[in-house]
């Protein structure tokens, strides 16, 4: 067995714990700095690695007991409009108020639940356990298309907090539901489909149906909004494309009409290579992305892995150690890493995927030797530790990166 499974295998009991307060099933923790509490994403990219790792061992029953309970624990903390919490502590089930009905409302839980719900059923052998709670999963997607769905057909963040890459420059700072993110709307058209897989397994043909129609119209507002074919890039954009004029001066006469419903936020991030991973760009797309920007080492390769954002960019930025937000401006994040993994897998980029895979395997394997734990990101050149020691959560990824 590698250093790395050695170090999951053996950190496995520290992310294991007992129902305690409003956390009523067994749940799962991401380590680190993170204690008593279940994180959106973490839980899911925690599930998939883990699942892979333990695959035959004697405990798998016992870790899909807490990946069932941290999922069914989001959906007893749900609003009554829908919304689910993006981070819940046995003291505090709603962390960053997304389920309270007031101004402070704007961002609920990253759309992973269709995803991590499909992982577990498959590898318990039942979608039974989902049964209950499959109308909760549904008004939770109806509460991201009535109340984050913008014009253009993409969803857009409420606001700029916990949206998973903190300091993405396309959404932090910029003003609330304007940032129709590419990363927030790629895990939306993935999470549609995995919802669509269950509710075909349960017998809700209707409903499956209806979840891939949504599926489509985010699929095809991803190409027609955020694909720029001078850059072969994708990009977030903004929706606030308004004529606000008639406000400021209501007798002035109309003259040409906005025909556009976005713009282009052009600050080339690693979620420009999402499409990848979700399935949903051209194989043209695909080459362009992979030969103009994954393997330029002036853009996104690096000796490490992938930078989160390209180093032409002038807001990049490497080494800020800083955990509110999070350093998403250049660092090497392993889920990013893996997400740009599976994407290369999924177009035939093996070779691409096999050197992206010894990188981050190496990454981790050196920092354990190192300083004997793991951290949250690295720096892109030499590997060096940027922030939180003894993280775990969507590390696991690096041992299943084959």
């Amino acid at each position: 067995m590698s250093p790395l499974r050695k170090h999951f295998a053996s950190a496995l009991i520290g992310v294991l714990r007992q129902p305690s307060g409003f956390l009523q099933h067994p749940f799962l923790v991401p380590g680190g700095l993170y204690g008593d509490e279940q994180w959106d994403w973490d839980s899911y990219w925690m599930v998939r690695g883990y699942l892979k790792l333990l695959k035959g061992a004697d405990v798998l029953p016992t870790f899909l007991d807490h990946a069932r309970g941290t999922w069914i624990n989001f959906f007893k903390n749900q609003s009554e409009n829908g919304s689910v919490p993006i981070m819940s502590k046995s003291n505090n089930p709603d962390f960053f108020r997304c389920c309270t009905p007031s101004d402070s409302e704007k961002n609920q839980a990253k759309p992973v639940f269709g995803m991590l719900a499909l992982e577990v059923s498959q590898a318990s052998g039942s979608f039974e356990w989902v049964r209950p709670y499959f109308d909760q999963l549904l008004f939770y997607y109806a509460r991201w298309s009535g109340h984050y769905r913008s014009g253009c057909g993409l969803l857009v963040w409420g606001s700029d907090i916990a949206i998973g890459v903190d300091c993405d420059p396309t959404t932090y700072g910029r003003p609330d539901f304007s940032s129709a993110n590419l990363l927030l709307n790629c895990f939306f058209y993935k999470d549609l489909l995995a919802a669509a897989e269950i509710a075909e397994s349960l017998g809700r043909g209707a409903d499956s149906e209806r979840l891939l129609c949504e599926a489509a119209v985010t699929r095809a507002a991803l190409q027609r909004e955020c694909w720029d074919d001078i850059d072969a890039f994708y990009y977030t954009v903004d929706v606030h494309c308004v004529d606000r004029r008639h406000v400021q001066y209501p007798t002035l006469k109309k003259g040409m009409d906005m025909s556009w419903r976005t713009i282009p936020l052009k600050t080339k991030m690693f979620t420009g290579f999402l499409p990848l991973w979700c399935g949903i760009a051209t194989s043209e797309q695909a080459r362009l992305l992979v030969e103009r920007h994954l393997r330029n080492e002036q853009e996104f390769a690096a000796p490490k892995g992938i930078r989160t954002m390209a180093m032409t960019e002038r807001m990049y930025d490497a080494t800020t150690d800083s955990a509110n937000p999070s350093n998403w401006l250049g660092p090497v994040w392993v889920v990013a890493n893996y997400m740009v993994y599976e994407g290369l897998r999924g177009y035939g980029f093996d070779n691409d995927a096999n050197d992206l895979a010894r990188k981050t395997r190496d990454l981790l394997t050196d920092d354990l030797e190192k300083t004997g734990t793991l951290h949250e990101n690295y720096h892109p050149e030499n590997g060096a530790p940027n922030f939180n020691a003894d993280f775990l959560s969507w590390n696991v990824l690096a041992a299943i990166m084959d």
